[in-house]
């Protein structure tokens, strides 16, 4: 027994200094240190004879911190040592000597059983675990190169590189916290001595050799087929990858981009296979925290985690793995299409809605955020001219269009030059993008600190437009200059405005009776704000269409009425009516919260423990560095809460009625509505009938509190009695 103690824990030595790249010195002579030890047990149980179960006595030598350290002593959770007494932890060498580790001759049911393990161990890393307690508890990972079965090794040194990339793409993207993902290796290292192109040639020899087998022997050509599959997954995901961190040096061609997205079909087709084949792989044993029976040592990295780490990790279902397999590849899909956003106002879009559906996966959002990016982001000249570019499309300043006049003032052209170039006005463009790739509670703290930087953008677009204005005046154009780049970026702000309040609602951040000054700002202010700049925007880009057309009179008839075609055609004529419906659809959770109010069925805080003003000014805290839009003041609340409180609670619901068939109108004429379209629809029909039926009487003497159900969609509730 000693000498198998003296091996183990000398396999542990040779481990750790493999993993740490350490050369050891074997011909050292280990000296163990001597302690003089007392033995206080029967001295510690007469001091507390007198103390109650978990009574702690305070002395200036023991405060709160050994008070904790003497609580967390000895508790499994939370003491690693008795973890480590649970199970004793299963080495490489020491697997295999015993028999317990095959390196060879592997049954098929076996090679499923592991590749579906190391799947689901990658996704519960992927779910933000450590590496120590979900891959790299698999044995065959920590010496790839020792195992003998071809499919087996190249598969895991597949694993290696995939893990490599994912985490080279994430920290690029930088848009993770520590609940998201923990990128530490733990010592491991992840670059084994085989390149990528290596990793898939032997991939795919051992497909080759497994398809010849099956080939040869019928009766067990569907089981191999399964193990296929699996190997033929891992490779083109490695593919995928190494095409994509092209990007990194140089854009990928729309017909590259295009083959990425074939090859995520690819990976779909075999999604079916690996999830209805994952009964014939070898299962979990009972009551083991081991993903397979063979192969993996749940307590093996124990020790290289610190004293405080999270004791015990779940590995994901082989089943929902693959079904995050799955979701996975399809947001990917997804992240794909955003080379199709030639402008910053398309992009923010496709940030935003690729947030709302894909928040939850890091590795998706990472990987929108580094494909978009180094689109233009190769250097910063790229960047910057991409910007103008959508500056240009949103609003058209005439100092950016070759035609007009402004654009040839030499003086105009430097200072706009001058506004594009200064780093911390495009910085905030740029962080604007990053934030919408962190996850939602993110998000929000990183608006509030965002809308800083947008005020000191706002100044300079401010003083960008009252010099372009003096030097237009002096020109002899019929055209008026408008304040174009402050309403681009104004629209920015606003958008991260929105955001920041809705998000407040998604993430259940208000008390119920706070939701009456969220909705009324939105209503009365917020909304209008979005609706009057892209009206604004619009007005502008058609009047500059006028000016176009009037400079091309000498053209032909037919090309003129072709231009008169064109100009009827409104840019944001679907966004417009969309906020116009938002508002509406905020100014009926408005009204209808204040005929509650008025109905006494919001349970309010007691007095002595709430002040409203504290609270506004709180929620709104991050609105007062802006000058545009200007906060709100509380008293101005107040003011209008005052003034509809002294309606009748059936008129106000009435009112908020309206508001709800209103935004249900302008919802049902937007053409092709998508799904966030399709949900709101939804929440304005219940909620019409519900303030109908409250306007005529329903439940006239219930003081109880209504609910309000989030389940159909994340911003806007349904009332329900």
């Amino acid at each position: 027994a000693s000498d198998e103690e003296s091996r183990d824990r000398s396999e542990e030595e040779v481990q750790c200094g493999l993993l740490m790249g350490q050369q050891g010195d074997p011909g050292a002579e280990k000296t163990t240190p001597t302690y003089e030890w007392k033995d206080i047990t029967k001295d510690f149980f007469v001091a507390i004879k007198d103390l109650s179960l978990g009574e702690l006595m305070h002395h200036e030598l023991f405060g709160l911190f050994e008070a904790m350290s003497a609580i967390e002593m000895m508790d499994p959770k939370m003491d690693a040592g008795m973890c480590c007494k649970k199970e004793k932890p299963l080495r490489f060498h020491t697997a295999v000597s015993s028999g317990q580790l095959k390196l060879d001759n592997l049954e098929y049911r076996e090679l499923i059983g592991i590749f579906d393990s190391i799947y689901a161990c990658l996704v519960s890393w992927l779910e933000g675990h450590s590496l120590a307690q979900t891959l790299f508890t698999c044995l065959y990972m920590h010496f790839p190169h020792a195992i003998e079965e071809k499919s087996l090794k190249a598969f895991c040194c597949a694993v290696y590189k995939l893990t490599d990339y994912i985490r080279k793409f994430i920290t690029h993207a930088s848009v993770f916290e520590e609940e998201d993902f923990q990128p530490s290796t733990f010592a491991y290292t992840l670059y084994p001595d085989v390149s990528d192109t290596k990793a898939c040639s032997m991939l795919k020899e051992a497909e080759d050799e497994l398809t010849r087998k099956a080939k040869a022997s019928p009766e067990t050509s569907e089981i191999i087929q399964f193990v296929v599959c699996r190997l033929k997954f891992a490779r083109i995901l490695l593919q995928i990858f190494m095409n994509l961190w092209r990007m990194k040096s140089s854009a990928l061609s729309e017909a590259e981009m295009n083959d990425v997205v074939r090859q995520l079909n690819n990976l779909l087709d075999i999604i079916p296979v690996m999830r209805r084949s994952i009964e014939r792989g070898s299962q979990p044993e009972v009551d083991s925290d081991a993903p397979n029976p063979m192969g993996f040592s749940p307590m093996v990295n124990q020790r290289l985690l610190p004293p405080t780490f999270p004791r015990y990790t779940k590995i994901k279902d082989r089943g929902e793995s693959v079904g995050f397999l799955e979701e996975l590849l399809q947001r990917l899909k997804l992240a794909c299409k955003v080379t199709g956003c030639t402008h910053f106002y398309s992009a923010l879009n496709f940030f935003m809605d690729f947030s709302k559906k894909s928040g939850q996966c890091l590795l998706s959002r990472s990987m929108l955020r580094f494909i978009y990016l180094n689109l233009y982001s190769v250097d910063f000249n790229s960047f910057i001219d991409y910007l103008k570019e959508s500056a240009k499309v949103f609003i058209a300043p005439p100092v950016l269009m070759s035609r007009n006049a402004l654009s040839s003032n030499s003086q105009a052209r430097e200072c706009v030059e001058s506004f594009f170039n200064y780093t911390p006005n495009m910085h905030t463009m740029y962080v604007f993008l990053q934030i919408c790739g962190y996850n939602r509670a993110r998000q929000r703290d990183k608006l509030a600190r965002l809308l800083e930087e947008f005020a000191k953008l706002q100044q300079e677009a401010q003083r960008l437009d009252t010099y372009l204005y003096m030097q237009d005046s002096k020109s002899e154009t019929t055209s008026q200059y408008l304040a174009c780049f402050g309403t681009w970026i104004l629209y920015q702000c606003l958008r991260a405005m929105e955001l920041y309040l809705l998000s407040g609602l998604e993430l259940e951040l208000y008390s119920v009776h706070e939701y009456l000054y969220i909705f009324w700002y939105l209503y009365e202010f917020l909304f209008g704000w979005i609706v009057s700049s892209l009206t604004r925007a619009e007005s502008f880009l058609l009047d500059q269409d006028c000016i176009v057309d009037q400079s091309k009179q000498s053209s032909g008839a037919k090309s003129r009425k072709q231009k008169s075609k064109k100009k009827k055609a409104k840019p944001y004529f679907r966004e417009i009516l969309y906020n116009q419906a938002l508002q509406n659809v905020c100014g009926g959770f408005y009204k209808g919260l204040t005929g509650f109010v008025k109905d006494g069925r919001i349970q309010q805080p007691a007095a002595m423990f709430d002040n409203e003003m504290i609270r506004f000014d709180h929620r709104f805290a991050p609105f007062a560095c802006l000058k545009t839009p200007p906060m709100v003041p509380y008293f101005e609340f107040r003011l209008m809460r005052s003034h509809l409180l002294k309606l009748s609670s059936s008129e106000l619901y009435l009112a908020a009625a309206k508001h709800f068939h209103q935004g249900r109108t302008i919802l049902e004429s937007i053409p092709n509505p998508d799904q966030e379209m399709l949900d709101i629809l939804r929440v304005t029909k219940v909620n019409f009938v519900v303030m109908n039926l409250l306007a005529k009487g329903h439940k006239k003497d219930s003081k109880v509190q209504p609910e309000f159900d989030f389940s159909y969609h994340r911003y806007f509730p349904v009332i329900k009695q």
